[in-house]
């Protein structure tokens, strides 16, 4: 398993749920050398086609995905990378390793070319959608102009345009070759439902970005519904028979990146994910090793009739901490709300509850967009500012008391830092309850971190690294630490 920590599980398909009919699946490795052969060219050739066909922010995660036997290209890498993949050749990541790239990735990519390009509170903040190139949508403000204008837009939408396919997308004459993107594949939901995701997700943030001063806003406070905050609409919501819940999520993350290849007329899927050193010992003394979660608030909106609404909380990779529509390809290795690939926590959010989380989202997305805009930060602080399972694992700890995520690594730099940008918000005039204020302050000194561990904290991030598994995945390394671990693994 140490060479091949990608390496696939040979009793996943047994299952119908597996949905191997829908998504046979073939291991990266695999999938690497066998496109490299129908190319007829060598293993390194191959690989700098395959890394000029992404963008420096996907690079970082498929450097780490890639085996052993592929790593060490950086003369093929942007300049600003080369040393992050030497660092890369011959090691895993671990969450203190993460942390410091995470610090100094602020500084090793280059500046900002576009210093019009908004930044983590104006996304927050926004009041329009993008759904093209040339068409953006104003928030609507009623659900019934939700309904209508998702509907409306949805059948006016330009048809998708995939980008011209790069050397690895191209079929060739020896066979099918590697693509970055899960061919074959259906959305979870309609392209109506997922615009509906999308604009609610954005509605949420805007209800939210109310809580700022004056001076950070629009002059006057965006209603839906004619309400000015999330748990006021979810008091709406549940008044006209919605039923309303979230829950704590974790998965396998593959940081936005998908992958397949052809085979004949078939689309073979492959699963990606980045294997991490946990810097915890198992009972025979090797250290244990995992695949990094993505974790995020999920919260389902069920109409009376209809269609559910999807969205999610989280700090991502988009540019800001906030709420996302939950729109996803249908990957049953991976993001099946049903068949165990998708872990949920016990605690289900309803009512009240409900409604001080959505309490806290807002209080975090003032505090955590402002902190990120007025520093400058890359990717509205994604890392610095906590990863997604660090910025779950936050509002976990603030609702519950505790949380049962792992890796944490949102470092004591950056807690003074957030510590701090609270109190100015405050100072400013931000709105919030002294519940959500004194929640998310004790969170933020008691968030477990696992950067160092000693025999006080180690039982309880051991039970963190089990509790936030999926209880079922066709990696091996997954269903090791899930129970699933079998002699054909």
């Amino acid at each position: 398993m140490a060479d091949d920590l990608l390496r696939l599980s040979a009793t996943w398909g047994q299952s119908a749920e597996d949905g191997t009919g829908l998504a046979p699946l073939i291991e990266l490795e695999a999938a690497l050398e066998q496109s490299s052969l129908r190319r007829g060219i060598s293993r390194d050739v191959f690989l700098k086609e395959l890394l000029s066909d992404l963008h420096h922010q996907r690079l970082i995660p498929l450097l780490m995905m890639l085996p052993r036997r592929w790593r060490g290209q950086s003369a093929s890498l942007p300049e600003h990378l080369r040393s992050f993949a030497s660092l890369l050749e011959n090691n895993l990541v671990s969450p203190l390793l993460l942390a410091t790239l995470a610090d100094d990735l602020q500084h090793m990519l280059p500046a900002v070319s576009k210093p019009s390009a908004l930044g983590a509170l104006d996304r927050w903040c926004q009041r329009q959608i993008s759904i093209s190139a040339e068409q953006t949508l104003t928030l609507p403000q009623t659900l019934e102009a939700l309904w209508s204008m998702t509907v409306d837009a949805s059948e006016d939408l330009p048809a998708v345009q995939e980008k011209p396919p790069g050397t690895l997308a191209r079929i060739s004459a020896m066979g099918g070759v590697l693509t970055w993107s899960n061919r074959g594949l259906s959305n979870l939901q309609a392209e109506p439902e997922r615009l509906r995701n999308r604009l609610l997700a954005q509605i949420l943030n805007v209800l939210g970005s109310n809580r700022l001063n004056g001076a950070s806003r629009a002059s006057e406070p965006f209603r839906f519904e004619n309400v000015s905050s999330g748990r006021e609409l979810l008091d709406h919501l549940n008044s006209k028979g919605w039923l309303c819940c979230a829950r704590i999520r974790t998965s396998v993350a593959s940081f936005g990146l998908g992958a397949s290849t052809g085979m004949g007329e078939q689309w073979l899927q492959i699963p990606l994910a980045v294997p991490y050193r946990t810097s915890l010992l198992d009972e025979t003394g090797e250290e244990i090793q995992a695949l990094m979660p993505h974790s995020s608030l999920e919260m389902e909106l069920q109409p009376p009739s209809g269609s559910p609404l999807l969205l999610q909380y989280y700090q991502g990779v988009e540019g800001l901490n906030g709420w996302a529509a939950l729109n996803e390809l249908h990957r049953p290795w991976q993001n099946d709300r049903n068949n165990g690939t998708v872990a949920y926590q016990a605690t289900e959010l309803r009512g009240a509850q409900l409604g001080e989380t959505l309490n806290l989202c807002e209080l975090m997305g003032a505090v955590h967009n402002s902190e990120a805009q007025f520093s400058s930060l890359h990717m509205g602080g994604y890392g610095v500012l906590g990863f997604c399972i660090d910025s779950t694992a936050l509002l976990e700890q603030a609702i519950t008391g505790t949380t049962n995520l792992f890796p944490l690594t949102l470092g004591d730099l950056w807690r003074q830092r957030l510590h701090r940008q609270l109190q100015q918000q405050l100072d400013a005039g931000l709105q919030a309850t002294d519940d959500s204020v004194n929640r998310y302050r004790l969170a933020l000194d008691q968030l477990p971190q696992d950067l160092f561990h000693d025999n006080q904290t180690r039982p309880e991030a051991h039970r963190r690294l089990k509790a936030s598994q999926p209880r079922h995945s066709p990696f091996a390394l997954v269903r090791a630490l899930n129970g699933e671990f079998s002699t054909e693994d």
